[in-house]
């Protein structure tokens, strides 16, 4: 029943509410710079050429810049803001710490995949009921060969199944928030300051970029989860390997050193 409970709490609160709003600002935003919001093609282009998949992927990027404290916004500091105001004193009355750690893992977690997956959905639900729901012809595409339109990791799904493909990135959206909000969960035992919990998850994905990048691995950078498309090297390798190490260091440090009495944290 409290897992319950505090998850419709989480996910009906303000701090749900101001990440979803930012990120499907950014989206639109991002629509508006890099396609069109006029869905009507010029006259002698086919009909599909501006369309639903493709205005979708065009509006990514900026998203994914914010992703990682959109994760962590709306409960990654909840243990901490719980033995701050006292609450987790209350709580700890009525159930097991561990049974106390297990339900706020798994909220957090539940509450940063849906941060990072209901704003894709919701803009989806947008473009899908805009924009045309088929792709154009390759000749009409603007590419010269049809892994073009979808280069790297699930790229081979968007010709045949596009709504299969944007679902896919979808679910990697909500692994991406999932793992992030995790992540910013585990730094609480070594920690005091719910800010820097709020934005480790945020520097952690900007360090990790770059030496990705200066190590001369590219694809193996914390963006391409949400935009695989973004390298050709993406694969499921170099997209799932690092979020699920992610994830898995951080599950052993939330378990491993979170302590019912120590001197940092004293219920």
């Amino acid at each position: 029943m409290y897992i319950f409970k505090e998850f419709l709490r989480a996910i009906f609160g303000r701090l749900f509410s101001v990440p979803l709003i930012v990120s499907l600002t950014l989206l639109f935003l991002s629509l508006s710079q890099n396609y069109t919001l006029d869905p009507t093609p010029p006259p002698g282009w086919h009909p599909s050429y501006f369309n639903a998949y493709n205005a979708w992927l065009a509006a990514i990027d900026v998203f994914v810049l914010f992703a990682p404290l959109a994760a962590t916004l709306p409960y990654a500091d909840s243990y901490l803001r719980d033995r701050e105001q006292g609450f987790a004193r209350y709580a700890l009355l009525r159930m097991t710490h561990r049974r106390y750690l297990v339900s706020k893992f798994v909220i957090n977690g539940l509450i940063g995949g849906l941060a990072v997956a209901l704003p894709m959905i919701l803009f989806f639900g947008y473009t899908y009921s805009i924009y045309a729901r088929t792709l154009p012809p390759l000749a009409w595409s603007g590419y010269t060969e049809e892994w073009m339109r979808a280069i790297g990791f699930l790229g081979g799904l968007f010709v045949p199944h596009p709504n299969l493909y944007i679902f896919a990135r979808i679910m990697l959206g909500f692994l991406f928030g999932l793992t992030y909000a995790t992540l910013g969960m585990a730094i609480s035992p070594f920690v005091r300051s719910r800010y820097i919990v709020l934005a480790f998850p945020l520097v952690f994905c900007w360090v990790f970029a770059f030496l990705a990048n200066f190590l001369g691995v590219p694809a193996l950078s914390p963006d391409y989860v949400l935009v695989p498309d973004g390298i050709l090297s993406s694969t499921a390798t170099t997209i799932l390997v690092p979020l699920g190490t992610t994830f898995f260091l951080s599950t052993i440090s939330i378990f491993g050193f979170i302590r019912k009495y120590d001197r940092l944290q004293l219920y």
